[in-house]
């Protein structure tokens, strides 16, 4: 027994020396080798509200969270950011902030407002290091915001009667105000641009023209020819001048292409007011630019709509579609802007054209549709529609309990109709027919 027992002691030592001789081979050879760089959170670079949030901030954010403006609070300085800086993180990593809808890939817009994964990220790291200032040498000079007419001195000037007043609390306000144009001939508008009274409380603006003076009659003996409207204003409308809401930038038409109003006409400028929590007044206006040269090209409204509809109660995901055809004797279509519109059971709305050989092109979905953030968008470059192109417009409708946003408890079934409680399903597309 002792004897074997020797030989497994010496078996036990050669054993150690092989482990060791392995080992320094193993490290000797581990150190010829180039370490991968660190992926540790610790080892990415700093970030501070100087050198790159507050970049991000003047980009995407300032134009609405700056004194006197729609933002819950300012952005313009570290002093105001840092101790919003957890709920910030919150709102951009769900991608609820910046407020723009449409899904990236179904068509492409002027004046996005979408914040990229690397902007998120940084944001992200920001908080994540505790919101550092940084170097004040980093912070880049501050953005001057122009109270002037951007788009020069406007040849008509829509304004509200009076002060309207809006109070602390309590639900939104939709507004329209009826608005004499003073129009002695008929004229084109090739630009449109909207000057809140004030930035705090207006949320969004749109204009519709009213050739046939209803709106007068709506407002008839309201000391500001105004009156409560929601969605629309209030009777059957054709057309829509423009449309404004913080971000949106204001557009000249291309050359050659007007909105024609006729002598005569009305207009009725849609306020939505948002109270903020002290009562506030707001005296709006909206600037009009006329055509200098010859228009060739009327610009032209295609409503996609489907007015037969019943939603029933409960139903958390209810399809409406609707469509529509170019006729062959529209030669060479063109869309320049499209507006989606749904109510407070809306939930996703999706547009395609259908081209004649088959071939479909993505005109605009949101996936997740809220009321209070909507817009007519604009496109980088005018989309073509040749004739017999059909546009497929597919909405869907939660009409549950579990719908914060449902103005029926319990759910009833909803049809179309203008009022809070109703529902639409409308998009509406312009377009020119160019030669």
């Amino acid at each position: 027994m002792a004897k074997g027992g020797g030989k497994g002691f010496e078996g036990q030592a050669n054993m150690k020396k092989q482990l060791l001789l392995f080992t320094a081979l193993a490290l000797a050879g581990a150190a010829q080798i180039r370490p991968l760089p660190s992926r540790s959170r610790s080892a990415a670079p700093a970030v501070t509200f100087n050198n790159q949030v507050a970049r991000i901030f003047q980009k995407h954010c300032q134009v609405c969270h700056r004194p006197g403006d729609i933002g819950p609070f300012s952005l313009t300085t570290y002093a105001e950011a840092a101790p919003q800086a957890r709920r910030i993180r919150t709102e951009v990593e769900q991608r609820r902030m910046p407020p723009w809808k449409p899904v990236a890939g179904f068509g492409e817009f002027l004046d996005e407002r979408r914040l990229s994964q690397q902007e998120i990220d940084l944001i992200a790291r920001w908080v994540e290091l505790g919101a550092p200032e940084g170097d004040p040498r980093d912070l880049p000079p501050s953005l001057e915001f122009s109270t002037d007419w951007r788009l020069g001195p406007p040849d008509l000037v829509l304004e509200m009667p009076g002060e309207f007043n809006i109070p602390a609390g309590g639900d939104d306000i939709y507004r329209c105000f009826s608005i004499p144009m003073g129009l002695l001939q008929n004229r084109h508008i090739t630009g449109f641009e909207v000057q809140p009274g004030n930035r705090s409380v207006v949320h969004h603006v749109v204009l519709f023209p009213d050739p046939m003076e209803l709106s007068a009659r709506l407002a008839a003996g309201d000391s500001q020819s105004s009156y409560s409207c929601f969605g629309g204003p209030g009777f059957p409308i054709s057309d829509i001048i423009g449309a404004w809401a913080p971000g949106i930038q204001p557009q000249l038409l291309p050359p050659g292409i007007g909105f024609r109003v006729t002598a005569g006409s009305r207009a009725v400028l849609q306020v939505h007011y948002h109270p903020n929590g002290a009562p506030q007044t707001d005296r709006s206006r909206v600037g009009l630019y006329f055509a200098r040269d010859a228009v060739q090209r009327d610009l032209q409204l295609l409503p996609i709509v489907n007015e037969n509809f019943l939603i029933p109660p409960g139903a958390s995901r209810h399809v409406v579609t609707a469509s529509v055809v170019i006729p062959s004797s529209v030669r060479n279509a063109k869309a320049i802007s499209i507006l989606p519109h749904m109510h407070l059971l809306g939930r996703e709305m999706r547009l395609e054209a259908v081209y004649p050989d088959g071939t479909r092109r993505p005109l605009i979905y949101i996936d997740d549709w809220d009321f209070d953030w909507q817009a007519t968008y604009y496109y980088r470059e005018p989309v073509p529609l040749p004739p017999l192109t059909r546009i497929e417009l597919t909405a869907v409708f939660d009409n549950s309990e579990d719908n914060p946003r449902n103005p029926n408890r319990p759910p009833r079934a909803v049809r179309f109709g203008e009022q809070t409680t109703d529902e639409m399903c409308l998009a509406l597309v312009w377009l020119v027919d160019q030669p």
